[in-house]
Parts: C-alpha cells; sequence; structure tokens
C-alpha cells in the first residue's frame, strides 16, 4: 500500500495497517516498529492526522459492530471495548499530548505504513 489521502482512508486501511503491523511484530522487525515511534515523537503532521483518522474510524466500527451489545449486557468483559480499539485510541491520546508510549510504538508503525513513511 502507498502513501493515502486522509480524508480517504476507511477501516479497511486501517485493519490492513494493523495486520501488518502483527506482521512486522512476528517477524520481529523493531526498525519498522521503531520508525513510528520517531514519527510519533517527532509529531510527524501526516502521521498525526492519519493517528486522528484511524482512532475515529476503528471507534466507529466497534460503536457498529458492538454497541448495542456494550450497552445493554451485564458482563464487566462484553461491555469493554476490544483491545485493538483501545489500541489505536490511546495511542492516539498519547501522540496528542505530546506523549507517545513505546509499548504502543507498533500501532505508531502502523500510522507510519499509512503515512508513506515505511513500506
Amino acid at each position: 500500500m502507498a502513501f493515502i489521502i486522509v480524508e480517504e482512508m476507511s477501516i479497511n486501511d486501517v485493519e490492513w495497517a494493523h495486520r501488518r503491523a502483527n506482521e512486522e511484530q512476528s517477524k520481529k522487525n523493531w526498525r519498522w516498529a521503531e520508525i513510528g515511534m520517531r514519527a510519533a515523537r517527532d509529531r510527524h503532521s501526516k502521521m498525526c492526522k492519519i493517528m486522528e483518522k484511524a482512532a475515529e474510524l476503528i471507534d466507529a466500527e466497534e460503536e457498529r459492530q458492538r454497541g448495542e451489545t456494550r450497552r445493554s449486557t451485564d458482563s464487566f468483559a462484553e461491555s469493554r471495548t476490544t483491545t485493538e480499539t483501545q489500541m489505536w485510541v490511546e495511542a492516539y491520546k498519547c501522540l496528542d499530548r505530546g506523549e507517545p508510549l513505546e509499548n504502543l510504538m507498533w500501532i505508531y508503525g502502523a500510522a507510519a505504513c499509512l503515512a508513506g513513511l515505511l513500506r
């Protein structure tokens, strides 16, 4: 996938980037994640926009798929958002505060990939 236009980004793009991050993590390709972390620390403008849009998209998809269940259940586990949603939203919040977390470096790598900073 090449560099994408933020306004045209879809949930499919975010899911693709998340899968790619998982693949790179399983290959132990730390360089890939480190580039994303560096871009997060530098507050790369395109990556910041991508992170914001991705967090919105993944949160909206979570709401579309599980929103009613989360609101109407008595089970604590079912009332929580998925791990992936929590990671993307938290990664964006930390980035927005100017405090990117290293334990979210693979999410930042995925965003850097969408921003065209990685191949």
